[in-house]
């Protein structure tokens, strides 16, 4: 898995809960649609669940994921297509869980525009291979599973 080092800015809970519900109300669908008609699911989803897709839904164990986290910036470049992958639940849960909680875990106490250096997962816009060996059972639902981001290196992308 690529990483990469990105600057993470603590905004406002009125700012952060805007692009959430900007992109519960406008993008998510929107971006599910897209991959649908531009057959990224393709090999991934079944024939009924591409035709979902093109509502806009996603089948119950697949999540849309924001690579650069929706709270860590004001720019409304956070719901973009770019910014957006397509994982499986588990996966989703374990990013969450060992990457981004170690290094966001006192965000709380963190001044309005106090800025952090961490490190992300990079994803395609679709997490194929992990979504079919998750969905297959080819891969366990574990903890292994995710590697911890390293904090140099080659893994970085540079």
């Amino acid at each position: 898995m690529k990483y990469k080092k990105v600057v993470f800015t603590k905004v406002s809970a009125e700012v952060s809960k805007a692009n959430r519900r900007f992109f519960e109300r406008n993008v998510r669908k929107a971006f599910v649609k897209y991959l649908a008609y531009s057959h990224m699911f393709d090999d991934v989803l079944t024939d009924i669940e591409i035709e979902q897709a093109k509502e806009g839904f996603l089948p119950k164990d697949l999540d849309v994921h924001h690579i650069f986290p929706i709270s860590g910036t004001a720019d409304e470049k956070v719901n973009s297509f770019k910014n957006l992958t397509v994982l499986h639940k588990a996966t989703h849960i374990m990013i969450n869980r060992q990457i981004f909680e170690p290094q966001l875990k006192d965000v709380s106490s963190m001044q309005e525009g106090e800025k952090r250096e961490i490190v992300i997962p990079v994803f395609k816009q679709v997490d194929a291979g992990r979504i079919v060996a998750l969905r297959s059972g080819q891969m366990k639902r574990s903890k292994s599973a995710i590697k911890r981001p390293p904090l140099r290196g080659r893994d970085l992308g540079r």
